[in-house]
C-alpha cells in the first residue's frame, strides 16, 4: 500500500537484479543461441539444402568412373578451341590459296604441271588403276556419307548436335567452296589421252581434294576431343593428312588434275573446316570455345 516494494521483486533494484536478468540474457542466452543453436541450425539448413551434402549423407563413398568414359580436359582443356589461333591458320591459308591461284592462272604454271604430270603417268601400273579409281571415287560421295554418319554416332552420344553440325557444315562449304572456284577459274583439264578415268567440267581446284580434306580433318577435330591418349590424337590427325594428300595423289595418278589443283584442293581443303572452327569458337560467347 506505501508503494514500496517487497524483496525480490522484479522493480526492487533496476540496476542490479533486472540488469544482470537482462544482461545475462542478452550475453548469455542470447548471445549463445545467436552464436551456438541459430549458427548451428543456419549451418544445418544449409547442409540439409545443398544437394551435394545430402549425397555425401547418404552415400560417403566415391562413386567409381566407368573405364573409357573420361573426357580429356586440358590444363588447357583441349576441348577448348582458341580462336586467334584459328583466325591466323585461317587467314594464312587463304593466303596460301591465293599465292597457288596466281601461280597456276596468272603467271602460268606448265613449268611445273606439265612435267610433272607427265612422269606420273608415265610410271602409272596397269594393277593399281583399279584399286585407285575404287579409291578416288570414295573419297567423295562414299566420305561424305560416312562422315555424317560418324557425326550423328558422336552426337548421340555425347548428346549434342554440336559434332554433326559442324561436320555437316564443312561437307556442305566444301562442296560449295570447290564448285564455286571451279567455275570461276575455267581451268582446262589435262588432254583427254592422259586420262585413267572419265571426267568432265573444268580442273581448278581438284574437288575430290578438297572435300577430302576438309572432311578428313573436321572429323579428327571432332573425334581427338574425345580422346584422351596423346599419342592416338597425334595419330589421328596425321593419318587425316596422309589420307587428304593420298586423295589428292589418287586425281594426279589418274591424269585428270594437274598437280597445282591438287595443291589448291588440298590448302582450300584444310581452309573449310578452319573457316567452320573459327565461326563456331567466335560464336560462343567466351575466350575459349568448348569443343564438341
Amino acid at each position: 500500500m506505501s508503494g514500496r516494494s517487497t524483496p525480490g521483486s522484479p522493480h526492487s533494484t533496476p540496476d542490479g537484479a533486472t540488469g544482470n536478468a537482462t544482461g545475462d540474457t542478452t550475453d548469455g542466452a542470447t548471445g549463445n543461441t545467436t552464436d551456438g543453436a541459430t549458427g548451428n541450425a543456419t549451418g544445418d539448413a544449409s547442409e540439409a539444402l545443398d544437394p551435394r551434402g545430402l549425397l555425401r549423407q547418404l552415400a560417403p563413398v566415391t562413386v567409381p568412373v566407368p573405364a573409357g568414359s573420361e573426357v580429356r580436359r586440358a590444363g588447357g582443356d583441349p576441348r577448348r578451341a582458341r580462336p586467334l589461333p584459328l583466325v591466323v591458320g585461317l587467314l594464312a591459308g587463304l593466303v596460301l590459296f591465293a599465292g597457288v591461284t596466281y601461280l597456276a592462272l596468272g603467271v602460268g604454271a606448265g613449268f611445273v604441271d606439265r612435267p610433272v604430270l607427265g612422269e606420273v603417268v608415265r610410271h602409272r601400273l596397269a594393277a593399281l588403276d583399279g584399286p585407285i579409281t575404287v579409291a578416288t571415287h570414295a573419297s567423295k560421295v562414299p566420305l561424305l556419307a560416312a562422315s555424317v554418319l560418324v557425326a550423328l554416332w558422336l552426337s548421340w552420344r555425347q548428346a549434342s548436335w554440336v559434332p554433326v553440325a559442324l561436320v555437316g557444315a564443312t561437307g556442305a562449304l566444301a562442296v560449295a567452296a570447290a564448285t564455286v572456284v571451279k567455275e570461276v577459274t575455267d581451268r582446262s583439264m589435262p588432254p583427254a589421252t592422259l586420262w585413267a578415268v572419265q571426267e568432265d567440267g573444268f580442273c581448278y581446284p581438284s574437288r575430290h581434294t578438297v572435300i577430302a580434306t576438309a572432311v578428313l580433318l573436321i572429323l579428327a577435330y571432332v573425334l581427338t576431343a574425345r580422346i584422351a591418349s596423346r599419342p592416338a590424337r597425334v595419330a589421328l590427325w596425321a593419318g587425316a593428312g596422309v589420307l587428304s594428300v593420298l586423295a589428292g595423289l589418287s586425281r594426279l595418278y589418274l591424269g585428270v588434275h594437274w598437280p597445282t589443283d591438287v595443291v589448291a584442293g588440298l590448302v582450300l581443303g584444310a581452309s573449310v573446316p578452319l573457316a567452320v572452327v573459327t565461326v563456331y569458337a567466335l560464336r560462343a560467347g567466351h575466350p575459349h570455345a568448348r569443343r564438341p
